[in-house]
Formats: structure tokens, sequence, C-alpha cells
């Protein structure tokens, strides 16, 4: 799955172009046939999600409509099987209306991170233009 939020390891190790030794963050013998059959699904209702992108000190955090965070919260625990040293950090701000945010940090991550979501940052200027 070459797509990022493809925005996370398991959308992450999904959306690698590399081998599973060539990610130092991903172990994708971790997930079984299931978690990637899964990934798959949830991965374009993530992208379909996705709001904003900011940048940490060691890692990124994304921005979604606040409507998907069942979702969410299932592909973060798919993710952190494969990709074990990343920290995922979801919240949800004060209600009504308030934000969902999936914080993905970790030591020497950050490039990690943006060149396996570089894909869902594209769509995501697209999305941007057609406002």
């Amino acid at each position: 799955m070459k797509l990022a939020v493809t925005i996370l390891c398991a959308m992450l190790s999904v959306l690698a172009s590399a081998s599973p030794e060539e990610r130092p963050h991903c172990n994708l013998a971790a997930l079984t046939p299931a978690d990637r059959a899964r990934d798959r699904e949830l991965v374009p209702l993530l992208a379909s999600a996705l709001l904003a992108r900011q940048e940490l000190p060691e890692g990124y955090a994304y921005r979604f409509d606040r409507h998907v965070l069942k979702v969410l919260g299932e592909w973060v625990e798919i993710e952190a099987k494969c990709c074990q040293p990343l920290t995922y950090d979801v919240s949800l701000e004060p209600q009504p209306g308030g934000a969902l945010w999936v914080r993905i940090t970790g030591k020497e991550a950050k490039e990690f991170i943006g060149t396996e979501f570089e894909p869902l940052m594209a769509k995501l200027a697209a999305k941007d233009a057609r406002r």
C-alpha cells in the first residue's frame, strides 16, 4: 500500500517501497494477515478524513475529522504492533468541535515518518487546492 496515513507503521509499512529489512522502525512480521487486510481498509478512510499535518521536533502530528476517532484508534493499534519504537498519542480536544490529533514521534523517526507519509501529504495538498 503506497498511499500514506498509510496517518502510520502498518500504514507506514504498507506505504513503504523499501523492503522490511531496510525499514529500521518497522517489523512487518508482527502483523497478521488480518492486520494487514484491515490496515488496507482503514487507510483510505483515514486519508479522506485527514485535515492537516504539523511538524514536531521528533515526528509529526496529523489532524483528522473527529468522526473517525474509532477508526483512528483501530489503525493506531495495528501500527503500534509493527512500529514499536514509535510513540502514538491520540487526543481529542474539548467538544463540541474539538480537533482529533494523532502525534507520531520517536527517536530518529522524523525522516522515516516524513518519507512514509509523503503520498498522503500529496493527497492533502490536492484536497487543499480544491477548496
